[in-house]
């Protein structure tokens, strides 16, 4: 019976390690994709003729598309989470905890794109959102009840630096 219980740890590690180099390649795929990102590209939301000109192709103009819409600049930071997950799984350590751990870095994803969102866009921004998308701009319509509208210049700053520290601590937590 130890034999068989050696072989299922031996099978759930290298499982693991499956899991862990199949996020690995995923998130290589969404880096190359949202450095590659293109706001003319075809994709879900943009229905054109256009070639695609994003280095993973059409999945890749989809998924920078809908990341850059949603958790803007921050989608980039969002990836942070699943590079880790998958070096604790490609190194058999696995990831435990993991419905609050996902949580938490969703949660993190959440406040990143709020802190992005409160750099102001440059005029040649494409996008109708902030520089964090529409989450961004969905967690700063919160501090922005405070100050009637949308958060500027300090008071940016200030919700930004309130917010980096439960960011963190999200981040911190959803990457164990």
């Amino acid at each position: 019976t130890d034999t068989g219980h050696g072989i299922q740890a031996f099978a759930r590690r290298q499982l693991g390690r499956l899991v862990g180099a199949g996020l690995f390649t995923l998130v290589a795929f969404g880096v190359a994709g949202l450095a590659t990102w293109n706001v003319a590209d075809p994709s879900f939301s943009h229905a054109t003729d256009n070639i695609v000109t994003n280095a993973m192709g059409y999945a890749g103009a989809v998924f920078a598309d809908l990341a850059m819409q949603f958790f803007g600049l921050a989608a980039v930071a969002a990836l942070v989470p699943a590079v880790i997950w998958g070096f604790l799984l490609f190194s058999a350590r696995g990831v435990d905890r993991l419905p609050k751990r996902g949580l938490a870095w969703f949660g993190f994803a959440l406040l990143a794109a709020a802190i992005a969102g409160c750099v102001t866009p440059p005029k040649t921004w494409p996008l109708p959102t902030g520089l964090g998308g529409v989450f961004g701009d969905m967690v700063l319509k919160i501090p922005g009840i405070a100050v009637g509208g949308y958060p500027k210049g300090l008071f940016a700053s200030i919700v930004a630096v309130v917010l980096a520290a439960p960011a963190l601590w999200l981040f911190a937590y959803g990457s164990a």
